[in-house]
């Protein structure tokens, strides 16, 4: 794993219980924007752009209407590296997928795509880790925009 890309927090936020919490709020904004779950291959993406603390200023002056092409163009530093990211982040992304499913908070949709259960988590706290949930929901509504992994992959250079 590539230290530098990645939060310098790394045991912190690479735990499964919050990474799948990141994943449940990137599929409730991809819910909201299509009442569907999220493709699987999707899955991939929310985390080694969400934990990148060199990423995190992407997101700076975003919202639900900033869509998922003007964040690209604004933000072509996303594209850099963006392959191996994911391929780092594979030792996180799967327990967390996993853990999530565990708890029931996310589930199996008929299509094999990922559905958010969110009235299986106690919503009353707040914490300093509020930013890294908006920003995966506001992933997941941008990509729920679109609807079309290929498009998405095509966008962020990534050949699947």
């Amino acid at each position: 794993m590539t230290l530098n890309k990645i939060s310098t927090d790394i045991f912190a936020e690479t735990n499964p219980a919050f990474c799948s919490l990141v994943m449940l709020k990137y599929c409730e904004g991809y819910f909201k924007e299509t009442n569907e779950g999220v493709p699987f291959p999707l899955m991939l993406l929310p985390l080694p752009i969400i934990l990148s603390e060199d990423l995190t200023k992407t997101f700076e002056g975003t919202n639900r209407r900033t869509g998922f092409f003007r964040w690209v163009e604004n933000n072509p530093e996303l594209l850099l590296n963006l392959s191996e990211r994911i391929e780092d982040s594979f030792e996180f992304i799967k327990p967390a997928v996993e853990f999530g499913f565990y708890k029931r908070i996310l589930n199996l949709g008929n299509s094999g795509s990922v559905i958010p259960l969110s009235e299986n988590i106690n919503k009353n706290k707040k914490s300093n880790l509020d930013k890294f949930y908006k920003h995966s929901g506001l992933m997941g509504h941008w990509f729920g925009q679109i609807k079309s992994v290929k498009t998405i992959y095509n966008c962020l250079g990534i050949q699947i």
